[in-house]
């Protein structure tokens, strides 16, 4: 039987919302999708899957390579809040930091996958959702599973 998708991304959402969410932590919320609205939260992660590959079975047994998106989303400003841009930045660094460390420590996590690494450098870019402006940063991960 193929190793699920769906099952490797709501676990990895649930370590980041364990290390994101809660007092004293930097985000309002992680969701294990890409939500429609953010409902004035901010800031919010949420993580997507982006492709899969499923090469020949191995002496292991199947073998999957699921590819996800993390993206952190941050209120770029809010003069009513007293919200800076300073804030702004500083919460995404933080956030990627957080992030990170969180998937470092889980590179390998049973059984939900064997191997997890970043694909790629993350890439932060300025977004505006419902009107208001965001600093985005996209950060892809890779999960190796065995089955």
């Amino acid at each position: 039987m193929a190793p699920n998708r769906s099952d490797a991304r709501i676990e990895l959402a649930s370590l980041l919302r364990t290390a994101l969410v809660g007092d004293g932590l930097p985000c309002q919320a992680v969701y294990e999708y890409q939500p429609a609205t953010f409902s004035g939260q901010s800031p919010v992660v949420t993580v997507s899957s982006a492709g899969a590959q499923h090469p020949a079975m191995t002496h292991q047994g199947n073998m999957a390579t699921f590819s996800y998106y993390i993206h952190v989303f941050v209120l770029y400003s809010d003069a009513d809040s007293g919200w800076t841009e300073q804030n702004c930045e500083d919460r995404l660094d933080l956030i990627e930091k957080t992030t990170i460390e969180t998937c470092i420590a889980n590179r390998v996590h049973q059984p939900y996958w064997n191997l997890l690494h970043q694909d790629e450098p993350s890439n932060a870019i300025s977004v505006k959702i419902g009107g208001l402006e965001y600093r985005a940063e996209v950060i892809t991960v890779v999960l190796e599973v065995y089955s």
